[in-house]
């Protein structure tokens, strides 16, 4: 029987999920994960990767779908948690300031599954909603962590 969980006043509402880790290597907490694309049935909806492809604005992720924030960190081929909802600690790219609509992609091999802004443009293509993960709450705190109001994952 499933357990529901009730969140009281004094904390805010976050939202997880269970998913297995189908990267060769350990995924780290604040880094972003898309869905792994999969054959098998009990696999689909799942199995997670650190997301590695470079952001752009027609196709997003290369057609990978965001699925959360890693919580804490996962081994390779072990069952996590990653969060899909809520206020969270971000890997980024570089300090943004307060307000700025995130998404992830990979700017560089040390840089992936981070975020970094994303700039509004009649050019941006619909699969670009696919590598969207929130908005920043805060400026900073600093260049390599920000802080996210998760809306955005799938």
């Amino acid at each position: 029987m499933a357990q529901e969980m009730v969140v009281g006043f004094q904390e805010a509402l976050k939202v997880y999920v269970s998913i297995k880790n189908a990267e060769d290597a350990v995924l780290e907490p604040g880094k972003v994960v898309e869905w792994t694309a999969t054959t098998t049935d009990e696999n689909r909806g799942y199995q997670v990767e650190l997301v590695d492809t470079a952001l752009n604005t027609i196709s997003g992720i290369g057609g990978g779908k965001i699925a959360g924030v890693v919580d804490s960190t996962i081994n390779t081929a072990a069952v996590g948690r990653i969060q899909v909802y809520g206020a969270a600690n971000v890997r980024s790219s570089a300090s943004y300031d307060t307000g700025n609509l995130v998404a992830a992609g990979s700017i560089n091999a040390t840089n992936q599954g981070h975020v970094t802004t994303v700039t509004g443009s009649s050019d941006n293509g619909i699969g670009y909603i696919s590598a969207l993960v929130g908005y920043t709450l805060e400026a900073g705190p600093n260049a390599t962590n920000a802080s996210v109001m998760i809306t955005h994952c799938q």
